[in-house]
């Protein structure tokens, strides 16, 4: 019938006209249950609940919908489309019916909202029964184990361990979100819900799913300083939105769909875990270097030793540097500058086997503090030129390639290794030694803002350390245009005097040497460890 219609639609305005002609002819129009009499309003007003004026105001839409305009009686012959209009928009609000109402009349009519036979009915219910209890999270267990099985996949959650530890993390939260329903249980109004309340997830808050499933209470907070950041929320809301279309289109669980939702943009905000992190305290510094790569014999748990363990929190804590740019360096990349011992972290050209990256893409010298010096970091770098081994910590480290639209900027590279033997739980040496939970915004990474925090609080009890300075030795890009374009930039003496403020901590100040406090500990299963890693990822010079 609707498509035999004319071309032309009449405009409310045209029907008002015809209303105001029809009064002039009849003194008793008649209106069916979509629309409303004038006439009423000489009759004392009755009185309805907000559910019956609720009611009465989706019939009203509906009803300009199929007539073009309201009051209007709709023909008989689409009652039918009226009802099925008004049970697939229960979970609209009144005001947003107008709006909603032509798509969803379409889709209708189309059958793929409401199917238009008992077959195509029939069809839709057809999913598999041993999926009927299925959480967002056992739909996401399904499609990690089809991405594990599509060999053809150059990327993916399967392949990338920082991914997927992020993913199914965010696979718990979305099910405690849906209150750990059945995805086949879920309605618009749970989806619509669910998606609300991601707005308000608290930071670093439990999120645990059978046999202790986290209280969906527990998992939300109504103090903005204690919400995820925007970022996290964005990943969140996206990663939702397309475990919900692999239950709907791979599984058959659900009819909704994301755009069938009201999903608000993410607004940017900061919280206690943002992307950059937090900085260490004195006390987490003190337990970093008194734990296991320093002190006592090796956890049983561990058949193996490296020497990035010993050294990437020193050179993190006397530096400020990136975690990757600590990981990815090259014997090479130790070398006196004027006339002091440095370090040069640089770039490598993009498109360059395991190329090294800077953030910034600007290379800067930062010269090694005399404390290094003394733990005979410059006699390790020796014995590895010795040896014509290329990278300075890549025993024990791998370089992961980026996706294939990073290949000028890849954000994997050597930290993913070194991240994960230092952050994930439940092994990460910061976890175990009691330092890090997940999502408290602590990583080694944070030694970055452990050395910035030093340096400004010995800027504040009165000894000048510029913060011009602390950007150089950072690899912070200056911010405003005189900095950038005309400022020659701190000297390595400068950097180097700057750095000697820095507060010795006393778990550092009782080490000797990597040989004596690393070497001579560690002993077979560290010669061992680096010989057979050797064998499978060299590279030399």
């Amino acid at each position: 019938m609707m498509s035999s219609q004319d071309d032309y639609e009449p405009s409310e305005e045209d029907y008002e006209i015809f209303e105001q002609l029809a009064k002039a002819t009849s003194s008793s129009p008649q209106h069916g249950v979509w629309g409303s009499s004038e006439s009423d309003a000489t009759e004392p007003p009755e009185i309805l609940s907000d559910a019956e004026l609720e009611a009465r105001q989706r019939r009203s839409e509906v009803g300009r919908l199929l007539t073009g305009a309201y009051g209007r009686d709709i023909p008989e012959s689409l009652e039918p489309l009226a009802k099925r209009l008004l049970a697939s928009t229960e979970s609209y609000l009144p005001t947003e019916l107008r709006k909603a109402l032509p798509r969803v009349r379409d889709e209708l009519v189309r059958g793929d909202v409401l199917p238009a036979t008992p077959a195509q009915a029939a069809q839709r219910k057809a999913y598999d029964p041993m999926t009927s209890e299925w959480t967002l999270y056992q739909v996401w267990e399904h499609q990690l184990d089809r991405d594990r099985k599509n060999l053809s996949s150059k990327g993916g959650q399967a392949r990338h361990s920082g991914t997927l530890e992020e993913r199914e993390r965010l696979a718990r939260v979305m099910t405690i979100l849906t209150r750990h329903t059945p995805v086949r249980k879920l309605t618009k109004r749970d989806w619509q819900e669910a998606y609300d309340a991601a707005l308000n997830v608290r930071s670093g808050a439990k999120a645990s799913i059978a046999p202790d499933p986290t209280d969906f209470d527990e998992l939300m907070t109504d103090k903005p300083e204690e919400m995820i950041g925007h970022e996290r929320l964005s990943a969140l809301l996206s990663f939702m939105k397309q475990i919900q279309e692999h239950a709907r289109r791979i599984l058959d669980l659900t009819d909704v769909r994301p755009d069938d939702l009201v999903i608000n943009n993410v607004e940017k905000r900061d919280s206690a875990r943002t992307r950059e992190g937090v900085p260490f305290s004195q006390s987490d510094v003190e337990k970093i270097f008194s734990g296991y790569i320093y002190v006592g014999a090796l956890p049983t748990n561990r058949s193996k030793a490296y020497p990035f363990w010993f050294w990437v929190p020193l050179i993190g804590y006397f530096t400020g540097a990136r975690t990757n740019e600590i990981a990815q360096l090259d014997t090479a990349d130790i070398r006196e500058i004027d006339g002091l011992p440095c370090i040069d972290f640089c770039p490598d050209a993009p498109k360059s086997h395991e190329a090294k990256r800077i953030k910034t893409g600007e290379a800067r010298h930062v010269p090694i503090h005399p404390k290094l010096l003394e733990l005979g970091f410059l006699d390790y770098v020796a014995s590895l030129r010795q040896e014509n081994q290329k990278k300075l910590l890549g025993d024990g480290l791998s370089y992961l390639p980026g996706r294939d639209d990073e290949a000028d900027h890849n954000k994997e590279g050597w930290a993913k290794a070194a991240g994960k033997f230092f952050n994930e739980a439940p092994k990460g040496y910061l976890v175990e030694i009691g330092v890090h939970v997940p999502y408290d915004g602590k990583s080694i990474y944070s030694f970055r803002h452990t050395l910035e925090t030093n340096l400004r609080n010995a800027r504040r009890d009165g000894n000048p350390v510029d913060q011009s300075i602390i950007d150089a030795i950072t690899g912070h890009v200056a911010e405003t245009i005189a900095g950038k374009h005309y400022d020659a930039g701190a000297t390595n003496e400068q950097k180097l005097k700057a750095l000697m403020h820095l507060p010795i901590p006393a778990a550092i100040e009782r080490l000797t040497s990597y040989k004596v406090d690393f070497e001579s500990r560690f002993g077979e299963v560290l010669v061992n460890s680096i010989a057979n890693h050797r064998k499978k990822r060299s590279r030399t010079l």
